[in-house]
């Protein structure tokens, strides 16, 4: 799989994850990772799952902070959870984490069930 189609397979996972976190199903980006590793190697499947999933979160917060200013809310959450000395960046980071830990389990979820069910199969038959 060349860098190309790399970048395009995760665009477009991407993009399937904005869409469902748009819509209030932020578990689609589970999914997507899961098709991801369904579809491509394990050893691609994970990386682009998780760079999905980043990429989808990290978009999504960053088109929220230009429309609606999340500096007072993130501000509020960070002491919250007792990170006043930090301000907004905890809450922004975790909110990224969780997205690429979505990504990242469904990429390994989707490798795991594929690499079960074929594994009666030979490697050159996949």
């Amino acid at each position: 799989m060349g860098g190309r189609w790399f970048g395009f397979v995760v665009v477009v996972a991407a993009a399937i994850c904005c869409a469902g976190v748009i819509f209030g199903a932020w578990w689609v980006t589970f999914l997507a990772g899961a098709a991801l590793g369904a579809v491509i190697p394990a050893r691609l499947a994970m990386p682009a799952g998780s760079l999905a999933g980043l990429l989808a979160w990290g978009v999504l917060l960053a088109w929220e902070q230009w429309r609606y200013g999340l500096g007072p809310a993130a501000h509020s959450l960070a002491a919250i959870m007792g990170f006043t000395q930090l301000g907004p960046v905890v809450p922004v980071v975790l909110t990224c984490l969780v997205g690429l830990l979505l990504g990242l389990t469904g990429a390994w979820a989707g490798a795991a069930t594929r690499s079960v069910v074929f594994s009666g199969q030979s490697a050159s038959s996949r």
